[in-house]
């Protein structure tokens, strides 16, 4: 990419989930990158946000949250209020303030990373975060829709067992019991890495996706295959 196509990309929760291994992609196609590690806290918060660094062409809206592995029986208000807050709050607020500039411009790139397992449900009993995923899913075919009559496409990625400090972090990866895990679950026999992740995203984000709207392309070795 020359300098003339460089793009104004906005990437949350930068230094969680997939956002090191996006950052990196996208600076490297020559693109400037604004990298957000702060969680999103408000409406108000990405205003400033965009107020400051934007208007922006691409939004790479990569959101993280803990994930508690409980009985749904013991998913209290809290465990059920942070997932949500962390990971569906922020696509509302990032929509409201980053698609208008977009749909005024002709065009613009939402990319949601999402999760496959709120297409496949998970063997661990983690029913908020599986929840709060599905919502971004839902969002992103209901935005990619609305949004496709003035050019701007939104799509998102459904990682699972892809490398990255918050889910997959070395020290996990590494237990032997994860490895028999990882074989007999995942097609592909192996972990993905991030920076494999974060060419979908580019993908997804770049011209050559000019037709795609709406869509989730699961990343994940196989595993929602079954």
């Amino acid at each position: 990419m020359s300098s003339s196509d460089s793009r104004a990309v906005l990437i949350t929760d930068a230094d969680a989930f997939v956002g090191p291994a996006a950052v990196r992609r996208f600076r490297a196609q020559g693109d400037a990158v604004t990298a957000i590690s702060e969680p999103l806290a408000s409406r108000e918060h990405a205003a400033q946000v965009v107020a400051e660094h934007g208007p922006f062409d691409v939004v790479i809206a990569n959101l993280e949250a803990p994930i508690t592995v409980a009985p749904i029986t013991e998913h209290d208000d809290a465990v059920v209020r942070e997932a949500f807050t962390r990971l569906v709050d922020p696509l509302f607020w990032l929509f409201g303030e980053c698609l208008p500039p977009m749909i005024e411009n002709g065009g613009g790139a939402v990319v949601v990373p999402t999760s496959a397992t709120a297409i496949r449900s998970s063997t661990h009993p983690i029913a908020a975060y599986q929840a709060a995923r599905a919502a971004q899913i839902a969002l992103v075919h209901s935005v990619g829709r609305e949004m496709a009559v003035h050019g701007v496409r939104v799509n998102g990625i459904a990682p699972n067992f892809i490398e990255n400090p918050s889910y997959f972090p070395p020290e996990t990866i590494a237990d032997p019991r994860f490895q028999q895990s990882l074989r007999r679950n995942v097609p592909a026999q192996r972990m993905g890495s991030g920076d494999e992740a974060a060419s979908v995203l580019w993908w997804l984000a770049s011209p050559e996706a000019s037709y795609v709207f709406g869509a989730i392309i699961p990343t994940d070795g196989g595993w929602t295959l079954g």
